[in-house]
């Protein structure tokens, strides 16, 4: 029986039939859905740091300020310099939108019970930590994200977390 799911979102499009499918499952089993986003540390497209400006989603820089527990400062910290963390904070807002977006097609389908989980790191690692925390018995994901060409010579995010999860992984196309 499916007890625990994991939906590892992203914003792309096989990564919202996964969540089609985690939410269909959720249902009928009446199991609680995660709902798992890792920041992207790709840099985001101009457009989406110009939209941030504009909507006044990114506030002033704040000087000498060194311990922030935000999502985004998380980011920053990988890449450093003031360009990059307002990219972070983009990276971050956007990872909020995912999860918001997430949540809410979740209840309107009658899922009740739904947690969410925003992190930064290793994709793979960052899943199967949160499969690991939460006794997931399924992870569903697609099978293709938003990663770039990189991917093609590292291994791909879902084949990582199929060779090494402890529950099944059922991906999506």
């Amino acid at each position: 029986m499916i007890k625990n799911i994991i939906a590892a979102i992203d914003g792309s499009a096989h990564a919202s039939s996964a969540l089609k499918v985690a939410i269909d499952l959720a249902s009928k089993y009446e199991a609680r859905l995660t709902l798992v986003h890792v920041l992207t540390r790709d840099h985001p497209p101009q457009e989406l740091i110009r939209m941030a400006e504009v909507e006044n989603l990114l506030e002033p820089r704040q000087p000498n300020v060194t311990s922030k527990k935000d999502t985004f400062s998380a980011v920053a910290r990988f890449i450093g310099g003031e360009k990059e963390e307002k990219e972070a904070k983009v990276v971050a807002l956007l990872g909020e939108q995912i999860i918001k977006s997430a949540t809410k097609n979740a209840k309107q389908a009658g899922v009740t019970n739904i947690s969410s989980e925003i992190l930064v790191g290793d994709y793979a690692n960052c899943i199967l930590e949160i499969a690991s925390k939460t006794d997931a018995d399924i992870i569903v994901m697609g099978r293709r994200g938003l990663s770039n060409l990189k991917g093609f010579v590292t291994g791909s995010v879902s084949h990582k977390v199929s060779q090494r999860a402890e529950c099944s992984v059922l991906t999506v196309k």
